[in-house]
Formats: structure tokens, C-alpha cells, sequence
């Protein structure tokens, strides 16, 4: 689950903010029984780690590659995580919950979050630029250095670009690295107001696509780079 849907969780969730917990219940081997009677205090995202406040507990929630979550409704299916308020339930499915005992500040570089005010360009930039051995597919997925980028918006942004995906940093133009880093911060908002829109797949132009939109010819679907996610990417266009 990407940046901007959890941005998205984040929004639905306010209803429960200031409300207890009267049940909690799931496979989390943290013990959900802990947060009964406690409240949810706020709620915040970075990057793809979804955050809680509840009484004085904070818990990090990462959705994995097929994590997902419902609100007042259910899978067939025992949760990582249920939540229940007086005024409905929240369910975590498939997630990795852990409780975080430092303050948020001393994890977290909020400069790096996409979906963030504090987000950075020139400091993106500069990280970047410190790994120029590495392929732009790898370092666009890098939570380091673009968090709340997955696979959906590292694809999108790279035929934007008309970046081939084993590009080396080294081999980027400073304007095509610049550029790079930029569409990845507004490529995640168009995500977020298209998935809010119910249109997000809509949107795709390559993402799972046979065909290029620009040229016709057939796209290219192949395990690339150090983490070897699928990557769909023209041949021609992308050069």
C-alpha cells in the first residue's frame, strides 16, 4: 500500500480520533487486548507506515505488498488487527504492527515523505545523487530517500519521464534528475486525488498495460533491479 493511501486511511479514521476502544481483537502477537479502554489519541502516516496513538501506546502499521484494511465491514478472514469504537471498526488485514518506544522525530525524516508538507525536493535530490551507482528503478522505490513511493508510482513516473528503468544516477542529466524527483512528489498526489475519485486505475498508462499509449508497440514486463518488483516500461520510448 502506497503513501498516498494511507493518507486516505488516515482521513477515514478521523471520526474514531478521541473516541475508546471498547474491543480490540487479531492475529497480532503484540496483544491487541492492551488498547481496551484506551483511547485513540491521533493518528499520522510517513511514508508507507500507517502511525497510532492509542492511550500511551504508538503502534506502526506496514501493509506489506498485500496488506489492506476495512472500515465497518469485514473479510472472510481473521485480522492482524480490530479496532472497535462506539461508532464503528477499523480491521488491519495482513500487516505488520510494532509498537515504537522512541519519539517520532528521532525515526522519522519527514523531509523524505511525498505525501508530506515538509516534504523537500532539494534535500531528495541530494540524497539521491549519493547513490549513483544504483539504477533510478531501485532508488525511487528507496524508503530512504522517496517514502510512501511503491511499485504503482515508480512505474508511472519513470514513462513520464521516458526514463529507461536501469538508468544509472550517474547517468541522469541534472535536469532529468530533478525532473525525476519532482513528478515522484506529484505523480503521489494525483494518486491520492484519483484514488479518492474511485479512478486511479483509470489513470494507469502503463501499469499493468500490454501496450504503450505513446507508440503502440508492446511493453516490456520483467523482475528489475535489487528488489526485483515488476517493472512494465517501454522500449522505445523510454530510452
Amino acid at each position: 500500500m502506497e503513501g498516498p493511501s494511507l493518507v486516505i486511511l488516515r482521513q477515514e479514521m478521523k471520526r474514531f480520533v478521541g473516541k475508546a476502544v471498547l474491543h480490540a481483537e487479531g492475529n497480532w502477537r503484540g496483544g491487541p487486548e492492551q488498547f481496551i479502554g484506551n483511547r485513540l489519541q491521533w493518528t499520522k502516516t510517513w511514508g508507507k507506515h500507517f502511525l497510532m496513538r492509542i492511550g500511551d501506546v504508538v503502534t506502526r502499521t506496514h501493509f506489506l505488498l498485500w496488506g489492506s484494511y476495512r472500515i465497518d465491514q469485514r473479510k472472510d478472514r481473521s485480522p492482524t488487527l480490530r479496532l472497535n469504537f462506539e461508532n464503528g471498526e477499523v480491521n488491519f488485514y495482513s500487516a505488520s504492527i510494532k509498537i515504537l518506544e522512541e519519539p517520532l522525530d528521532k525515526i522519522y525524516d519527514w523531509r523524505v515523505d511525498v505525501m508530506s508538507r515538509q516534504w523537500d525536493a532539494a534535500y531528495v535530490r541530494k540524497l539521491v545523487r549519493q547513490h549513483p551507482n544504483e539504477y533510478v528503478t531501485d532508488v525511487l522505490l528507496d524508503q530512504k530517500i522517496f517514502a510512501g513511493v511503491g511499485n504503482i508510482i515508480k512505474n508511472e513516473v519513470l514513462f513520464r519521464q521516458k526514463l529507461a528503468p536501469v538508468t544509472k544516477v550517474k547517468d541522469l542529466s541534472r535536469k532529468q534528475l530533478a525532473d525525476v524527483v519532482e513528478d515522484a512528489h506529484t505523480y503521489s498526489h494525483l494518486f491520492y486525488r484519483w484514488k479518492k475519485r474511485y479512478v486511479l486505475k483509470k489513470h494507469y498508462r502503463i501499469y499493468h498495460k500490454g501496450t504503450c499509449p505513446e507508440c503502440g508497440g508492446k511493453l516490456t514486463t520483467k523482475k528489475l533491479g535489487k528488489r526485483e518488483r515488476y517493472t512494465y516500461y517501454c522500449e522505445e520510448c523510454q530510452l
